[in-house]
């Protein structure tokens, strides 16, 4: 398929945002490490930080949330046992 170069949607920038939707969908998907480890792979400083910040707010931020409410019920039925 060859794309006139007058479109709005050049092959390069079809190119570009093809990876960007892959690079999200893996930010999701990844491991803590492999999201973070993005950057060194060559990965501009801008993609990787949106990469990261896609990962925080996706999977970190929840994850975290439900590590302190889960705290917070086990210390609360610690410190105030049920009594029979």
């Amino acid at each position: 398929q060859h794309l006139d170069p007058s479109s709005k949607m050049t092959a390069t920038a079809a190119s570009a945002s093809a990876a960007g939707k892959v690079l999200q969908r893996r930010a999701i998907q990844c491991s803590f490490s492999s999201v973070f480890h993005l950057r060194n792979s060559g990965m501009g400083r801008k993609e990787s930080e949106k990469v990261e910040k896609i990962f925080m707010t996706a999977v970190a931020l929840p994850l975290g949330l439900m590590g302190f409410a889960g705290a917070a019920a086990w210390g609360y039925k610690n410190i105030f046992p049920a009594k029979k």
